[in-house]
């Protein structure tokens, strides 16, 4: 675990015992944490003095986003990071993949099982979650699209696995769709979905710079078609309203992706993005409920808020 992953949960910590009057073992639940190390971490909040009657302001602030993201959205939980006005879009792709990689280092087993979206932002977390972690993860993809999780993906070869859908993301047609999914191959990487410890997706914005047009799985007449229906955004491909409901369109019968519906059905799907560009898209896919867990950086979570 790095230095500023422990800082973070023992500010977290303390923000949950003092100022929310959460027991211990109730933080402990929480955060999937011992009670031990629970009261090892606010005693050490005391002695770096994090505690002095109350958190520092700093802290505090983005404690209480995260709390009103929760409320807000009926989000399970939210992690947000500092926004910096000299952040590109890249930097800060890169900035809320690090903390993705820091928050499930933190939060889940030694092995974890993880379910993987395709994208930049997703790519850049399994890059940095080999980087920090000393876990030995699984990653098991999400859509067909082989080229499209190595492309920027590093994992060391000792410390993770992936298993990827022996498939494209988009076929030519339905038919052969229907077959590739009745492959043995595929079946088994099916069934391990519903094993993983957690899914990590990102969420698709509506500008021109959109993964899905820049990988070619949609062509650009059929994302400008989308954006007249009303589309805010996507998740997996799948694209949505302003208020999250699934737009149904007829390249769907031959996209290999996981779908909407079993999306919602699985546990601790955190969803990473941030940035001006993906605010509406962001706000749409908590609406619909498609993430439980967000992870974004400041300025993205108060617009979120204020914007509900």
């Amino acid at each position: 675990m790095t230095d500023d992953w422990e800082k973070e949960l023992i500010v977290r910590i303390a923000w949950y015992y003092y100022i929310q009057k959460k027991t211990q073992k109730e933080i402990a639940d929480m955060l999937g944490i011992s009670r031990m190390r629970v009261i090892r971490l606010l005693e050490k909040a005391e002695r770096e003095n994090v505690v002095q009657i109350s958190i520092h302001n700093d802290f505090r602030g983005r404690l209480k986003t995260e709390q009103n993201l929760i409320d807000i959205y009926r989000l399970d939980d939210a992690f947000v990071i500092p926004s910096d006005e000299r952040h590109t879009p890249e930097t800060l792709n890169d900035a809320v993949a690090k903390a993705a990689a820091m928050y499930i280092d933190e939060h889940f087993s030694d092995t974890p099982i993880i379910n993987i979206g395709y994208g930049d932002t997703t790519g850049r977390f399994m890059n940095y979650f080999s980087q920090i972690s000393k876990k030995k993860p699984t990653y098991i993809s999400l859509t067909g699209g082989v080229s499209i999780y190595l492309l920027n993906t590093q994992l060391s070869a000792g410390n993770a696995s992936l298993y990827l859908i022996p498939a494209p993301f988009v076929a030519s047609t339905k038919e052969i769709v229907d077959a590739i999914k009745k492959e043995t191959a595929v079946i088994e990487i099916s069934r391990m979905h519903s094993t993983a410890s957690c899914s990590v997706i990102g969420i698709g914005g509506m500008d021109d710079n959109a993964t899905v047009i820049k990988s070619g799985i949609i062509q650009k007449n059929d994302f400008d078609f989308l954006k007249m229906r009303g589309a805010a955004g996507d998740v997996l491909a799948h694209f949505f309203d302003e208020n999250g409901t699934f737009i149904p369109v007829s390249t769907e019968e031959r996209l290999i992706t996981y779908s909407p519906e079993a999306l919602k059905k699985l546990h601790n799907v955190i969803a990473v993005a941030a940035g001006t560009v993906k605010r509406t898209a962001i706000r749409a896919a908590l609406r619909g409920q498609y993430p439980n867990i967000l992870i974004t950086d400041e300025a993205t979570a108060e617009w979120l808020i204020e914007n509900k």
